[in-house]
């Protein structure tokens, strides 16, 4: 396997794990595929800085910080 086959496994991965989870109703499954999407974003925004030619800054707002929903029981 090369670097472009994992990149391009991981872009459809987050494809995949977005469009599964828009078509779900809020809640925990939903936010579970959200939240393993933005990792996986995350990861690829890395490989992508790691290995790209050059000097060049590390990518702002790497680590998103977001509210998530607070969920009542």
């Amino acid at each position: 396997m090369n670097k472009a086959s994992n990149v391009d496994r991981l872009r459809d991965k987050i494809r995949t794990l977005r469009g599964k989870a828009g078509e779900l109703p809020d809640g925990d499954e939903r936010d579970d595929l959200l939240r393993k999407a933005e990792e996986d974003e995350i990861s690829l925004r890395l490989i992508e800085w790691i290995t790209s030619p050059g000097e060049i800054s590390p990518p702002e707002g790497l680590i998103p910080i977001k509210k998530h929903r607070l969920r009542r029981e």
